[in-house]
């Protein structure tokens, strides 16, 4: 059982680590994943454990767990938002006049602080400090129960500046002769606290904007519906809307459930659902979707899924599940996170000991620890993977292509090879008869064949049911029915012996082809067709032949995917002469005809064991096993439900064109990744050795504190914003 909930009080690796490591340690809690950008942990639990054991365990490490939270999530964004907007604009009226009178006082007034300026700077900070009282109460509360996090760096650097510079006041006031206490860090105190309020300030909102893929998902959810109740349309709640509702969309109105036209013709904009704004065509019998508009005429649809069960909402939950899991990628970042904040405090302490060890000054020795627990602040190592993925996995809803999860972003980022089944996925699935050859009667072959298909639910099947059906053919009672799965179907017609399927099947159950019929077989197979052949009571009675368009995008994403040096391949139960003309017209050479559904999983399980991350492409029940052993599932949501529920990955528009498009969305956001964590860990290994002053030697540089907490607040808000411009990208 999983379960997701918001957490408050969250921003760095530290926090990340903090929060699984407590939650982990209760009983019956397998596992514990927090996102940062979403500010939530998803937790996973034998039996359901009580929400007070959950609260209970968090709070002892300073952070809240939110059950039940009336606010969406772009309501907690702007919350957020708002709150370190006000703790900036409050800290900016006390700390820029210290920081402009800290400047003057260094550079115009020489020697020791004299009273007024002692009182001044005092009364400055000291308000500064209450306003940033949460960065003390979270970060000493985590450093007591061992869980340190970005909060105790602040709060141990900028209260040691605080408390250094009180002693210091009382050494200079009263003339006390104090060895080492002759520098104030008071403005160092309350500069770093604004930079630190500035950066969380600047970093929520650019937080906010990874986020807003979902919200506006969210936000773009249907509210209402003009519903027929007791013979009256009435506007109802779209909570309160059942299944057989009939509901009236007019012109410009929000469909709000998954329904089936029953009145009316129209065009519906689907782009909620596709991502595609051009308008398609609906009417009587046509299928319609939640959250699609109604762009011209009046429509009355019948209510066939609603609430959860809708397409929309089950989007909607995939981007959420998506964004709420964990990439591998993360998984050293992590790591590293958990163990940076105790080293970066056992290097500031061993930094300030060994500089007063080699005879430097307590004051030097002050500035080294301050700076080195400031400039370590591990935010932009927690935030590098989690925003990125939001973003990635946003712009995939937007372009209608949705990942299952974070890790199959990452995955498809490196797959080499991509399988295709053919028919419905690299052809429309929209198959039409092209030729019959019967026997002597035609009419008992149309009746024989029409009785038998009508119990099959492959789509060839279908399309013959449907040809047939205007023939007013005579329908028979058919025992005994089975498919044989690859090659055809039998059942019992009149106590007889009825067959229909390939050629080779009917071979095989020992039936006697006529040689006109198998000239025939030859020639509407090299047209590209597949050809059904049918026999009763051991006697052959004729042939029909069904063709299936290529989709248009085929023949051009084959050609872009080789291009970009992918290995393709066409997997298919058809004849092979049929699978080698669709091949050589969309370009694919690697190729398998005639294999049953099992053999498509052995074929990418091959694949695989040769070191090939293999995607596969399908949309059939025969598909779904080797949906599942690919390294990436990806199915058309016109597919079947078991293919959808399989993939790992979901195009909602019947186009290939996102197969391509879902390829080069993984490798930005991967990129993006990379890029991000390069940085953070450059900045610290940058950083850290400066403001240990290791350049001090040599140049005589010393970093300054202020200039190490503006280094720390630049690094998130420089990965968060570096994340941003994925959205800038064209796919």
């Amino acid at each position: 059982m999983q379960k997701t909930f918001n957490i408050e009080g969250m921003h760095c690796a530290g926090c990340v680590a903090s929060v699984e490591k407590s939650l982990k340690s209760i009983a019956g809690i397998d596992n514990a994943i927090v996102n940062l950008a979403l500010k939530n942990v998803t937790v996973s639990m034998q039996d359901e454990v009580s929400i007070s054991k959950l609260k209970s365990a968090l709070s002892k490490t300073s952070y809240s767990l939110v059950e039940d939270s009336t606010e969406d999530l772009s309501q907690r964004q702007n919350r957020e938002t708002l709150e370190w907007k006000l703790r900036f604009i409050q800290t900016s009226v006390l700390g820029i006049p210290l920081l402009i009178y800290s400047m003057i006082e260094m550079f115009f007034i020489p020697g020791n602080p004299h009273l007024i300026s002692i009182l001044f700077q005092f009364l400055l900070v000291t308000p500064i400090m209450l306003i940033s009282r949460l960065y003390y109460i979270h970060g000493i509360k985590a450093l007591i129960y061992k869980s340190p996090n970005m909060y105790s760096l602040v709060a141990i650097g900028t209260g040691a500046a605080y408390i250094y510079s009180i002693i210091t006041s009382v050494n200079l006031i009263f003339d006390l002769n104090i060895a080492g206490f002759e520098k104030l860090y008071f403005e160092s105190a309350g500069v770093i606290l604004l930079f630190i309020t500035m950066g969380r300030w600047m970093e929520a909102k650019a937080k906010g904007k990874t986020t807003e893929a979902l919200a506006s998902l969210l936000e773009g959810a249907p509210k209402s519906g003009l519903v027929k109740r007791d013979g009256k349309w009435q506007i109802i709640n779209v909570d309160e809307i059942i299944v057989g509702d009939q509901i009236k969309i007019k012109p410009g109105s929000q469909i709000p459930v998954d329904g089936i036209v029953v009145e009316g013709e129209s065009h519906i904009d689907e782009s909620a659902i596709t991502g595609e704004s051009s308008p398609v065509r609906k009417g009587i019998n046509d299928p319609v979707t939640a959250a699609t508009i109604n762009t011209s005429g009046a429509l009355v649809i019948k209510a066939r899924k609603v609430g959860a069960e809708t397409m929309y909402s089950r989007i909607i939950e995939m981007v959420k599940e998506a964004q709420g899991t964990r990439a591998p990628i993360q998984a050293q970042a992590d790591k590293i996170a958990s163990i940076f904040v105790p080293l970066v405090m056992l290097l500031a302490v061993l930094g300030f000991i060994s500089w007063l060890a080699v005879g430097q000054s307590l004051v030097f020795a002050m500035n080294i620890l301050i700076s080195v627990l400031i400039i370590a602040c591990p935010c932009a190592l927690g935030l590098a993977t989690p925003t990125a993925m939001v973003v990635g996995t946003g712009i995939g809803a937007r372009l209608g292509i949705h990942f299952k999860s974070a890790e199959t972003l990452e995955r498809m980022s490196r797959v080499s090879t991509i399988v295709f089944d053919k028919t419905g996925t690299l052809t429309t699935g929209k198959s039409t008869v092209t030729h019959v050859d019967a026997g002597h009667d035609k009419s008992f072959f149309f009746s024989i064949l029409y009785s038998l298909e009508s119990q099959s639910e492959h789509h060839i099947g279908q399309t013959i049911v449907s040809y047939l059906s205007t023939h007013n053919v005579k329908t028979l009672h058919v025992d005994a029915f089975e498919a044989v799965s690859g090659f055809g179907i039998h059942g019992i017609i009149d106590g007889k012996l009825t067959q229909t399927g390939s050629l080779k099947y009917l071979e095989k159950e020992g039936i006697e082809i006529p040689e006109k019929a198998m000239k025939c077989d030859e020639k509407y197979k090299m047209q590209g067709n597949t050809v059904v052949h049918t026999a009763y009571d051991s006697q052959w009675l004729g042939l029909i032949t069904v063709s299936d368009k290529i989709r248009v995008e085929t023949e051009q994403v084959i050609y872009d995917l080789q291009k970009r040096n992918f290995e393709t391949w066409m997997i298919t139960g058809d004849h092979a002469k049929t699978a080698e003309i669709v091949g050589s017209t969309i370009g694919i050479k690697n190729i398998m005809s005639e294999i049953l559904p099992e053999d498509k999983s052995k074929k990418v399980n091959e694949l695989r064991n040769q070191g090939k991350i293999v995607a596969m492409v399908g949309d059939g029940i025969n598909d779904a096993p080797a949906l599942a052993i690919a390294d990436v599932g990806i199915s058309i949501s016109t597919g079947t439900d078991v293919a959808i529920e399989t993939a790992d990955l979901i195009l909602m528009r019947p186009d290939l064109t996102g197969v391509k498009k879902s390829l080069v969305l993984s490798k930005a956001v991967v990129g993006k990744i990379q890029q991000n964590l390069f940085w953070a860990f450059f900045y610290n290994i940058v950083g850290i050795p400066i403001a240990l002053g290791l350049l001090y030697p040599f140049t005589g540089y010393l970093l300054n504190p202020v200039i190490a907490g503006a280094a720390m607040a630049f690094s998130s808000v420089s990965v968060v914003s570096n994340t941003l411009m994925l959205k800038r990208k064209r796919f």
